[in-house]
């Protein structure tokens, strides 16, 4: 006879919330579990094996709609691999952009720390909100500014130079 695990037994196997298996079975990634003569579920083992499966999918970074398109193609009776490789692959590319993309960023991220530290603290009452994120020229991006300094407006230039002190307002 077929071991029947009840919602709860389930989910605390899988490390999941009953929930999310309920979500799962409205999405069609999780087969409904049957019912016993007095109405409660009885869920199969091979539902912690899904959700298990589901997890780990993911883990990996596949959406819900891709782990649903692979179970479609396994249970279609054709193998989902060339499918999961062709997602890997996308997956792959799409993080290897991000990452030159933030790396990009960080170069960025590190010269404006540079000239931010370089730069004296205005006081409150300055017209610019903020010279270290001051924007640029139009047309122009801040990795294309060599001195941050040379882009302030002409009266913040001459607050600077009449506090020889270098004293806050």
């Amino acid at each position: 006879m077929e071991a029947k695990l009840s919602i709860g037994r389930v989910a605390r196997a899988a490390r999941v919330s009953v929930q999310t298996i309920r979500y799962y079975e409205r999405l069609g990634l999780l087969a409904p579990a049957r019912r016993t003569a007095n109405g409660y579920r009885a869920d199969r083992p091979e539902a912690t094996e899904r959700l298990a499966f589901i997890k780990h999918a993911q883990a990996l970074g596949f959406s819900l709609d891709e782990i649903k398109a692979i179970l479609r193609l396994k249970y279609a009776g054709q193998s989902p691999c060339e499918c999961v490789r062709k997602l890997l692959e996308d997956k792959l590319g799409r993080v290897e952009r991000q990452i030159a993309e933030l790396r990009r960023f960080r170069v960025e991220l590190r010269k404006t720390l540079v000239r931010a530290r370089r730069l004296p603290r205005l006081p409150h009452s300055a017209s610019v909100i903020c010279p270290i994120i001051h924007k640029a020229p139009a047309g122009e991006s801040p990795s294309k500014r060599s001195r941050m300094e040379k882009s302030f407006p002409q009266p913040l230039k001459q607050e600077r130079s009449g506090n020889p002190a270098g004293k806050e307002n």
